[in-house]
């Protein structure tokens, strides 16, 4: 779930006008289609990782001519029908304003529709992006807003922590527990087995330890 926002937020798009291009798996949404299959092609190599910015480029993304900003971002997001979308959205995001919350959204909108679609060009684009956010933001954070608990505090989560987390085990993350239609132990993740997630973090030199205090535990190796 993504965070609730202190402000009031403003859904605007500049391009509401715009039509869509038509298609059997899409969702019209002010003006513009936006996706909601599971088949990913990507624009670039590295499209949403950065410092790629084809992503603005790219015929398919239906946010592209979108003003998404700081302040609508996880609206628009909450508002977008799928995995896909979101990837788009927050890959457009991270192209406009680079931020290791914009890449962290994009890994987890690949790991979703990794999830959903089982489509390994998803999964490998999902590492990149979670690599990214260790390599480009280690010290990025993002803001939970516990609305169940009194007074609603906000808590600050480091995005290394997180993304440690997901690589390791991605049912830590209810969005990633199941694959869909199953009923199973294991998720799918994008490492494959804790011990797979564990020696990816190894090769690009970071150590996880989910043992003790699995947030704070994730860093540089010596």
């Amino acid at each position: 779930m993504f965070r609730n926002i202190f402000l009031t937020l403003i859904l605007a798009i500049a391009v509401a006008g715009i039509p869509g291009c038509g298609s059997d798996n899409s969702q019209q949404s002010n003006g513009i289609n936006l996706p909601t299959d599971s088949l990913l092609t990507l624009y670039c190599e590295n499209a949403g990782i950065y410092p790629e910015t084809c992503i603005l480029d790219d015929p398919d993304n239906p946010y592209r001519m979108v003003a998404i900003t700081e302040e609508n971002k996880f609206t628009l997001s909450s508002g977008a029908p799928s995995a896909k979308s979101r990837y788009y959205l927050w890959a457009t995001a991270l192209a406009k304003s680079p931020s290791g919350e914009n890449q962290f959204y994009v890994a987890s909108a690949l790991h979703e529709l990794y999830t959903q679609g089982k489509s390994d060009n998803s999964r490998l684009q999902a590492v990149k992006a979670y690599h990214s956010v260790l390599d480009s933001f280690k010290s990025s954070l993002t803001y939970w807003k516990a609305d169940w608990l009194t007074g609603a505090p906000t808590y600050a989560i480091p995005l290394k922590d997180w993304t440690g987390m997901r690589l390791y085990d991605p049912r830590t993350d209810s969005l990633l527990t199941l694959l869909p239609n199953e009923i199973t132990d294991s998720a799918l993740s994008v490492s494959q087995s804790q011990y797979d997630g564990l020696h990816l973090l190894a090769t690009w030199g970071y150590a996880y330890n989910p043992a003790v205090n699995p947030l704070t535990k994730l860093g540089t190796l010596n």
